[in-house]
């Protein structure tokens, strides 16, 4: 059984930033009273959004965010099933997925898509559809069983009576035979194939031994006069080899005389940098009578000898400069030197790619004429034709196999269609649902015979026998066959044991299609059921408020949904 316990929300829809909790599992019956647009049906959203990822509202999940806050959206469902104690935490901004297991968090690594699928398959083994239901009666956006189309009454069905597998068989099914029929296609095309092969091949046997063997004798002719060639290219290569030895050796202080070369360099620049330096000292002193700092005069004698010294100095760099200039043009024609023996190198390494490519030539053309030999070796060829011989034979038995296997196939798939295995189960199922309909709207004393199909079309009788459809009725009798309908679902689930839920919400539907009468016959059928957590949403308190024992009051308090359980 699944045991709803609790549900904990926060700017979800008008609630505030402040978590609001409700117990589902405390009270048999609770009255959710409050004026339209309190936040009634708050509820009834937050708790498929926790299970589901989605509002029961046919609104965006966008909408569901507190336009006040706009962030922060939270919300906590807490259920065991059997013994073991579960909780689902899902949010927004940040977006939160997360699913315990007494307390642990499960599946993290999870795509969002297979954790929700783990958790609808696995665990509540319901889906949205189906938990709304057998849960939910009244709310605006709930479409009613009745009011479903044949195939979606179809589903409902084969979800509660948890026969939905043999659809999704039935799927893979097809998908099998569709892929069988491919392979048998495929198989015929190269059993053709492969007879057309042998019949030519046999055909080439007799050709090759028509042929003289001459072609054989000037083949290997030709190959030893290339293998010969191939020799020769390679002595050549050698020999190449062997300059470019020589031609290195030759320049075995490159890395020095460059590295020398870039000193000079970096020398040079500095004692350009430094000379700079002097001659701006030696334009000051000339240009200058005084100190453009402190204002005081200079020293005619200091300024004498700075200038003498100053002159000395540049001449001591410009005699370096000369020098230096020497070295740098011998290491400049140095490299001019290795320069020229590389591009020597580059040239016979250029000339030896090229006759290895030569030799790669002869040794394609020598592997054409051995592979010319060897198609005239008849021998080879009768192999080669055992070989297809033996491959038509498998073929032709692996095609028989899946000819028998499409046979089957196809039987499988009669018994798997709508009219096959879940038609014979939901027949048995029939006179079940019937009855349970039936006594739900005797409790509510509604004496009419309603009937499902096997087609899931109603047929309703009255006590005269007069033949009636769901939309013959009025909006209160309609009420009572959704709420027959959505026990008798609750009743069926729980006896296939594929789903068993305490948890039953009625929204609004004292509100507007019941008259008095119908109220107190649907009290009456509340007060007989066990193990049920109900809770009904109405905001008609003067009529409601002495039925229930516990009632939660919402209302709307600065734009933000209050729930006070009274």
């Amino acid at each position: 059984m699944i045991k709803l316990k609790t549900v904990r929300f926060k700017n979800f829809l008008a609630a505030g930033n402040r978590f609001i909790e409700i117990k589902l599992d405390q009270k048999p019956m609770m009255l959710i009273v409050g004026k339209n647009g309190a936040g009634k049906s708050t509820l009834i959203d937050a708790i498929t959004f926790s299970l589901f990822g989605k509002p029961f509202k046919k609104i965006n999940k966008g909408q569901l965010m507190n336009t006040v806050n706009e962030k922060d959206l939270m919300t906590e469902i807490e259920f065991s099933v059997g013994s073991v104690e579960w909780k689902v935490r899902r949010g927004m901004k940040p977006a939160i997925f997360e699913i315990y297991q007494n307390g642990k968090v499960i599946n993290q690594d999870a795509k969002a898509t297979d954790y929700q699928k783990y958790l609808e398959e696995k665990i509540l083994k319901l889906n949205f559809k189906s938990f709304t239901q057998i849960v939910v009666l009244g709310s605006a956006s709930f479409v009613p069983f009745m009011q479903l189309s044949a195939n979606d009454r179809r589903i409902i069905i084969e979800d509660i009576l948890d026969i939905g597998i043999f659809s999704v068989m039935k799927n893979l099914l097809k998908d099998r035979i569709n892929s069988l029929k491919e392979e048998i296609n495929e198989l015929e095309y190269n059993i053709k194939l492969l007879q057309e092969k042998i019949s030519l091949h046999e055909k080439h046997i007799d050709e090759l031994k028509a042929k003289s063997s001459k072609k054989m004798e000037d083949n290997n002719d030709k190959i030893k006069s290339l293998q010969n060639t191939i020799i020769a290219i390679e002595s050549e290569i050698d020999d190449h080899q062997e300059k470019i030895w020589v031609f290195r050796s030759e320049i075995e202080d490159q890395t020095d005389i460059i590295k020398k070369h870039k000193d000079l360099d970096s020398y040079k620049m500095q004692i350009d940098k430094n000379l700079k330096k002097l001659n701006k000292e030696n334009e000051f002193f000339e240009d200058n009578e005084n100190c453009p700092t402190c204002e005081q005069d200079i020293d005619e004698t200091f300024k004498k000898d700075k200038l003498q010294q100053i002159s000395i100095n540049i001449n001591d760099m410009n005699d370096g400069i000369d020098k230096l200039n020497i070295e740098v043009n011998k290491v400049t024609d140095r490299l001019g030197e290795i320069a020229e023996c590389n591009d020597k190198i580059q040239d016979v390494e250029t000339l030896i790619t090229r006759r290895h490519s030569d030799i790669r030539t002869h040794q394609t053309l020598i592997s054409r004429l051995q592979e010319e030999i060897s198609e005239a070796n008849v021998h080879i060829d009768d192999d080669k034709k055992r070989i297809m011989e033996t491959e038509l034979d498998e073929s032709k038995k692996t095609r028989l196999q899946y000819v028998e296997q499409r046979k089957y196939y196809d039987i499988l798939n009669t018994i798997l269609n709508d009219k096959g295995i879940k038609t014979r189960i939901i027949r048995k199922y029939l006179p079940v649902i019937n009855k349970h309909v039936n006594n739900y709207l005797k409790d509510m004393d509604f004496f009419v015979n309603f009937q499902l199909d096997e087609n899931f079309n109603e047929s309703i009788k009255s006590r005269h026998r007069d033949d009636f459809s769901y939309y013959s009725f009025s909006e209160g009798e309609k009420k009572r066959i959704d709420i027959s309908l959505l026990l008798t679902w609750r009743d069926i689930a729980a006896m296939r044991n594929s789903v068993n839920v305490n948890l039953l919400i009625l929204d609004e539907i004292f509100d507007a299609s019941l008259d008095q009468t119908g109220m107190d016959d649907l009290m009456k059928l509340f007060y007989l059921l066990k193990n049920t957590n109900l809770f009904v949403i109405s905001h008609k308190l003067d009529i409601l408020d002495d039925k229930f024992s516990t009632k939660i009051t919402v209302e709307k308090v600065n734009n933000f949904s209050q729930m006070v359980v009274e």
